[in-house]
């Protein structure tokens, strides 16, 4: 609680400061507000949400960028890739709908069966990514956007595991109800 100044009328003194206590909103850019033990799951959310919004939106509207991801050797590949990519890209783009929209949800025990439920596909999308590079067939890209994603599905993976194994149930109630940055 921060001090904050008052003025009050007081027929004594006239108007006359008057100290009194009162909660103040963290600033927009505090790191503390989005890492404080409630708002960590609603910062997750978030940045996945967006994310996959964003990547979904763009791997739809334009497949020839899963070049930067999967290596096509002829145009059949490159047709096979686009017929794939599409459809998956909508589905990102649908989940990261639906996670955007469960920050508001008030039950935690909904929150915490998404929670689970991610924490299974991204391990399990971990593990399959990080066997395809290591098989090395040459069907998916190792070079800087390869090992990005990688590096994306460990984080993702790491996020919903430890809120899957780590967080109290407490966490996971009423985030729905209260006020942030990110509603």
């Amino acid at each position: 609680n921060k001090q904050t100044m008052s003025y009050s009328y007081n027929s004594q003194y006239a108007y006359s400061p008057q100290p009194s206590y009162s909660p103040q909103p963290s600033s927009f850019g505090s790191n503390s507000s989005y890492f404080s033990p409630k708002q960590r799951l609603n910062t997750l959310f978030t940045v996945h949400a967006g994310l996959s919004i964003g990547i979904g939106t763009l791997g739809y509207l334009f497949p020839g960028m899963a070049g930067v991801f999967f290596l096509t050797e002829n145009d059949r590949e490159y047709a096979v890739t686009r017929a794939i990519l599409r459809p998956y890209c909508s589905l990102i783009l649908a989940q990261g709908l639906m996670i955007w929209r469960a920050r508001k949800i008030h039950d935690g025990e909904i929150k915490r069966a998404f929670i689970q439920a991610y924490f299974v596909c991204f391990l399990l999308s971990t593990i399959s990514l990080m066997l395809e590079h290591i098989q090395n067939s040459g069907v998916l890209s190792g070079k800087f956007f390869g090992t990005l994603k990688i590096l994306a599905m460990i984080a993702l993976t790491v996020g919903y595991g430890w809120f899957t194994f780590f967080q109290p149930p407490s966490v996971f109630n009423g985030l729905g109800t209260t006020r942030s940055h990110f509603n």
